[in-house]
C-alpha cells in the first residue's frame, strides 16, 4: 500500500491480509507518519520516494524526489523502529526482494 497514512485502526488487518506498506519522505518529518511507522511491523516494510513531487518541509525544502531521499527516510524510520539503519536497510531489502519476487545483487 502506497503511503498510507488513516485510519490506523485498519493497519492490522492491512498487515493480516499480507499487504506491504510504503512510506517515504514524510516519515522524516510527519508525527501522523510517524505514528504508522511505529505500527508497520518490519517484515511489511517498504520505503519510496513518492515523486516527483516538491516537498516544502525541512529536510526536503523545496526539493523535488529523488532516490537519494531514500536513505533519509531509513534513517528516521530506524530511529523510530529503534533500530540501526544498518539492520532495518537489510529488512526491506528482503522485503523488496519477497514483493518483487527478484534478489538484488548490491555487491557491485
Amino acid at each position: 500500500m502506497h503511503w498510507f497514512s488513516n485510519p490506523i485502526s485498519i493497519l492490522s488487518k492491512v498487515v493480516d491480509n499480507g499487504y506491504y506498506i510504503s512510506e517515504g519522505p514524510p516519515t522524516a518529518y510527519s508525527n501522523g507518519i510517524r505514528k504508522v511507522v511505529r505500527r508497520i511491523p518490519i517484515d511489511n516494510l517498504l520505503t519510496e520516494t513518492d515523486g516527483p513531487v516538491r516537498y516544502w518541509k525541512y529536510p526536503f525544502s523545496d526539493m523535488k524526489t529523488t532516490p537519494a531521499f531514500i536513505p533519509t527516510v531509513v534513517k528516521a524510520m530506524a530511529e523510530i523502529k529503534k533500530m540501526s539503519e544498518n539492520d532495518l536497510s537489510e529488512r526491506i531489502i528482503k522485503n523488496f526482494e519477497e514483493f518483487f519476487g527478484r534478489k538484488l545483487n548490491l555487491t557491485d
